[in-house]
């Protein structure tokens, strides 16, 4: 159960009581991340998410801030992504005006100081480079640029060394005042707190601020017509890769099919390809799927690290297995089996405070409505194997086929030949 309620100025507030908890956990979702970028300010989402934490008009150092959260025992924390920045504290209840004024405090009077700022791109840069000295992380950022080149959804969210060692402080500046305004934030807070006590402290906090046109995203469709396959060489032990097939927004009603074709393909040490390519054929120590949702697309990938002579055995038995789903309907006992495992985990998912924040918050960010959990239970219990052989049937096409690779190989050629689903 929870409450929501909007302010004049448009920020959106959600909470809901949990009684026997003596915690309180608050996420400030806004509707901004790396899509939203040009390419010149490709990063600038995640650089003002760091900027953010170093100074604020009334905790004026990074300092003051992480001690002001962590001198009562709380955690604060934040993330960006292609389309959403959030802030996060989790405190002891008393606590609970203590961490608002605080995250207030930042995302709308930060100080953003130059001296703090150049300190801070030379700690971005370095971790550009360590995200690209793992290839694990890497290549899904090559992934992403296969599936969408030259678009915002194809660029790493914290940018590139160049356009972070470019962005000044007065666009960065700009850059916020225009994204972070009310209508573009969700308050979303869970635990022992009542929703009177949260409204009154959003509006003592938020409700004088200015409202600003809520800004739009930029289309990405997925192009036809460009390069399949995209690798970087490296003398590695391990070859990664992801494949990429075409997915669905997340507001699509068959999100719920593909988080049952996502079950029985790779979620899980029981799921078709880890049992296949895994168990059965070791071609991997680590196989896995996960589906991409954002507000216009979205897609499916299938991740595996593997040994560089057995790479093409690998996407040869990976793309077998959505073949496989496109030919024939699952079995009954495999699909019930599906639904039940992600029932449970949906259920698990939720059993502390900040997991519900982040359920409630995400969804009205994202969606601009709460799906509650029994109607999402409902949904996933109503797919039918017809229904995933459908989606497998419209998705899992070889013309929508990517596939991005690290690892010593000279050539994208044979992977490009090898890209069909036969």
């Amino acid at each position: 159960m929870y409450r929501r309620a909007t302010l004049l100025n448009g920020v959106r507030i959600l909470s809901s009581t949990m009684p026997h908890v003596r915690s309180v956990s608050m996420i400030l979702f806004f509707g901004v991340g790396s899509r939203y970028e040009s390419v010149e300010l490709s990063g600038a989402s995640h650089f003002i998410e760091h900027m953010l934490f170093k100074g604020s008009a009334r905790y004026p150092t990074a300092r003051a801030i992480s001690e002001t959260i962590e001198g009562v025992g709380g955690v604060i924390d934040a993330e960006t992504s292609k389309e959403l920045t959030i802030f996060s504290a989790k405190i002891a209840s008393q606590h609970f005006d203590l961490a608002l004024n605080l995250l207030a405090d930042m995302v709308r009077f930060p100080l953003m100081e130059s001296a703090e700022l150049e300190k801070e791109r030379r700690v971005i840069i370095e971790e550009l480079s360590m995200y690209r000295d793992s290839p694990q992380e890497w290549v899904g950022v090559l992934g992403d640029e296969t599936v969408w080149p030259d678009l915002p959804l194809g660029r790493e969210v914290a940018g590139t060394r160049e356009s972070v060692g470019s962005i000044t402080r007065d666009v960065m500046e700009c850059y916020r005042r225009g994204h972070y305004v009310p209508g573009n934030l969700v308050l979303s807070v869970v635990g022992d707190v009542e929703h009177e006590q949260v409204l009154t402290a959003a509006q003592r906090l938020f409700g004088d601020w200015e409202p600003l046109p809520v800004p739009r995203w930029a289309p990405c469709p997925i192009p036809n017509g460009v390069p399949r396959v995209r690798l970087e060489s490296r003398r590695t032990e391990q070859t990664n890769l992801c494949l990429y097939t075409p997915g669905i927004p997340r507001n699509d009603p068959d999100t719920y099919v593909q988080s049952v074709a996502n079950a029985i393909l790779g979620d899980g040490m029981s799921s078709r390809l880890f049992l296949r390519v895994r168990e059965e054929q070791g071609l991997a120590y680590d196989v896995g799927t996960s589906p991409m949702y954002f507000h216009d697309t979205g897609a499916f990938v299938v991740s595996a690290g593997v040994e560089p002579g057995r790479v093409t055995a690998a996407v040869r038995a990976i793309l077998d297995e959505l073949a496989l789903l496109r030919r024939e309907p699952i079995p009954a006992d495999e699909l019930a089996r599906a639904k039940e495992y992600i029932k449970g985990r949906t259920i698990l998912g939720l059993e502390d405070t900040h997991s519900v924040a982040w359920w409630l918050g995400n969804s009205e960010a994202l969606l601009g409505e709460v799906r509650e959990l029994d109607d999402v239970l409902g949904r996933i219990d109503a797919v039918s194997a017809e229904d995933v052989q459908r989606l497998a049937q419209s998705h899992f096409r070889d013309d929508g086929l990517r596939l991005a690779l690290i690892g010593p190989h000279k050539s994208a050629a044979r992977f490009e030949q090898a890209l069909h689903l036969g």
